[in-house]
């Protein structure tokens, strides 16, 4: 797999990512860095970064803007779009998926959403998926034998996973402070799983997510 920072696409945010190890990351977008599209992706084409994966801004889903401009970033760094909302959810997919997004992308599971509705909603309807590990653990009591299975079965249709600590009720803390079983799903990740594994945790806790990871697979 390939570990990826996230941050947002700022020179110094992208040169700290770069100082953690990291080559590449997904680029957390805030509304003045979608201004201007061209010049945001000059910052992040001039950084010591590549963009693995670009993660839409958290907009209604009836408001298609702020998706196309998010689409626009992503396909002119040649990454791949993460399509998600605090606003929206899986019910919204077909309106979503009617943007028609030039760039490759993948929508991610939201907090309670099982495998169940995903494989209904989603990954049946011939979507990818980005599959966000704590997100998926606040949704399946049997979360290790959920992530393998998305993972053995749909594996063709899921390109990127977010990977972070979480409990069932919260997700994004930095690794060990909460209550998901971490070592074993890096195995899981590592077993079956060959795409970009974002670290999505806070910035500054991204480098020891990161060195966690390296000594669990060494």
């Amino acid at each position: 797999m390939n570990l990826v920072g996230k941050c947002p696409p700022s020179p110094a945010e992208l040169d700290a990512a770069a100082d953690r190890g990291f080559d590449s990351v997904e680029l957390h977008l805030r509304p003045p860095d979608l201004d201007d599209v061209a010049a945001t992706a000059a910052r992040v084409e001039q950084s010591p970064v590549s963009a693995a994966s670009v993660h839409t801004l958290h907009a209604r889903p009836d408001d298609p803007e702020p998706f196309h401009q998010s689409d626009a970033l992503a396909e002119r760094l040649d990454a791949y779009l993460v399509v998600h909302s605090q606003y929206a959810q899986h019910t919204h997919t077909a309106l979503l998926d009617s943007y028609d997004f030039a760039a490759p992308c993948g929508y991610e599971n939201n907090p309670g959403a099982s495998q169940f509705s995903l494989a209904n909603l989603v990954l049946d309807r011939g979507h990818d998926l980005v599959l966000d590990t704590a997100h998926l653990f606040m949704s399946e009591p049997a979360y290790l034998d959920s992530l393998t299975t998305l993972l053995r079965d749909y594996g063709d249709q899921i390109r990127a996973v977010h990977f972070t600590d979480g409990t069932v009720l919260a997700d994004g803390l930095a690794f060990g402070d909460g209550d998901i079983p971490l070592e074993r799903t890096a195995d899981v990740l590592d077993t079956r799983f060959d795409g970009a594994v974002v670290l999505e945790v806070m910035p500054d806790d991204q480098a020891d997510a990161r060195r966690r990871v390296l000594e669990w697979l060494d």
